[in-house]
């Protein structure tokens, strides 16, 4: 990301739930200025392992172009 888009203003910012690949698949050509991951609330406990990867894999295989990524996390201790 060049140092120009990281200043910019974001008008939109999107909440894709980490356990649903579909969400996941999708979120690049949505066109959010801001995208983030969600491991917290928006999955539940028994699928949090499976939505970390999930988010790993998406992160590192599709093409986010000057999307801003961002990844919430629960507690380092749950």
């Amino acid at each position: 990301m060049s140092e120009r888009s990281r200043n910019l203003p974001r008008r939109s910012c999107l909440s894709v739930p980490g356990s649903s690949p579909k969400m996941l698949a999708k979120a690049p050509g949505l066109g959010a200025d801001m995208v983030f991951l969600d491991l917290e609330d928006s999955v539940a406990p028994l699928e949090k392992e499976a939505a970390r990867d999930n988010v790993v894999k998406a992160i590192n295989e599709q093409d986010w172009g000057d999307t801003v990524l961002c990844v919430r996390v629960n507690a380092w201790d749950t």
